[in-house]
């Protein structure tokens, strides 16, 4: 009885992680396109960075590599330390332009609860 019962929470847990995981990859996935597509609202976002607005595509293009290489089964972990390092600059570069780092603090936390509640070993906590 005891071992169904922590079968169904890990369930649970891989369930929330990979809702939890989806929303932020969902923020990354959208940021990425506008970027790539130069929607104005991101260019004007962006112009308050010297020397970032013409690199558009290619931060665009890295968003959408990193979130790639995320949900691929075997390059995941690798992707999840890549995005986490990505949102650090994100984080960053909202600094730089004076707003609180909601943003990058909001996506950062969706990864790492996301893939720790579906990747428990990852941080060496149990499976």
């Amino acid at each position: 009885m005891s071992s169904l019962h922590e079968t169904q929470i890990g369930k649970t847990r891989k369930i929330a992680g990979y809702v939890i995981s989806i929303l932020g990859s969902f923020m990354i996935l959208m940021a990425g396109f506008q970027k790539i597509i130069g929607s104005e609202e991101m260019i004007n976002n962006m112009s308050g960075i010297p020397n970032f607005a013409d690199k558009l595509v290619f931060i665009g293009a890295l968003e959408l590599v990193l979130l790639l290489i995320y949900w691929i089964p075997k390059t995941s972990n690798l992707g999840f330390f890549l995005l986490c390092s990505f949102c650090g600059g994100a984080i960053i570069a909202e600094m730089v332009l004076g707003k609180f780092p909601m943003g990058g603090i909001m996506i950062s936390t969706l990864f790492y609860l996301g893939t720790v509640l579906r990747k428990p070993s990852l941080l060496g906590i149990g499976s």
